[in-house]
């Protein structure tokens, strides 16, 4: 038999067959890669972050308003807000009374303006209404608490919770969700069964 190419008559047993072990083993290696793919996903998460300097003496004094009155937060009622606020357990699981640089939490990486989150922390201050007492300042914070953060798939308290900084997306949890745990490891093994039963089926047809 031949099978005509352009004006040419080539007899069709020339063309080369490819080997049934090429087929065996790319249908293999390719769920290999894909495994190892997977598996560096935890260790490339962390390469965007920048580097985060420790904050000033000093924090900076922020402005607000309720109605037509004005407020300021200065260094003291900060420390205040993030002592009896972030630092409390009971309202946010994560140590951040280790983290040197918790302050991030409310301010921008230079620790000069607020971030998204802290901004959103200031407008529901400001609707609350009255001075930053700390009072205050946990009824605002509960208040946006689960507003989605910047961290992707996380609201602001599950970030809080898992260690990271709401207010920037570079931020990646320390402590995640078991949940987000067992998906993955889940899908990990669907992975690597198949690459076995893939294996195990071309050898048998082999």
């Amino acid at each position: 038999m031949s099978v005509i190419s352009e004006n040419c008559y080539i007899p069709i047993h020339i063309y080369p067959k490819i080997p049934k072990m090429i087929i065996k083993r790319k249908a293999v290696v390719f769920p290999i890669i894909a495994v190892l793919f997977l598996v560096m996903i935890p260790f490339g998460s962390n390469a965007s972050t920048p580097n985060i300097s420790p904050p000033p003496a000093s924090l900076p004094v922020q402005l607000y308003y309720t109605n037509t009155t004005h407020y300021t937060i200065n260094a003291y009622d900060w420390n205040q807000i993030i002592s009896t606020v972030l630092d409390n357990t009971s309202l946010v699981s994560y140590p951040w009374a280790n983290n040197l640089t918790q302050a991030l939490v409310f301010f921008d990486i230079s620790y000069t303006g607020m971030n998204p989150f802290g901004l959103e922390f200031i407008v529901a201050l400001s609707k609350e209404g009255g001075s930053p007492t700390t009072q205050n300042a946990t009824i605002a914070f509960k208040s946006i608490e689960n507003m989605p953060s910047k961290v992707s798939g996380y609201t602001n308290i599950q970030a809080l919770d898992a260690g990271a900084y709401p207010g920037f997306s570079w931020s990646k949890p320390v402590d995640k969700p078991g949940i987000l745990e067992e998906e993955y490891y889940i899908v990990l093994i669907a992975i690597v069964a198949s690459v076995f039963v893939m294996y195990f089926v071309f050898n048998r047809r082999s």
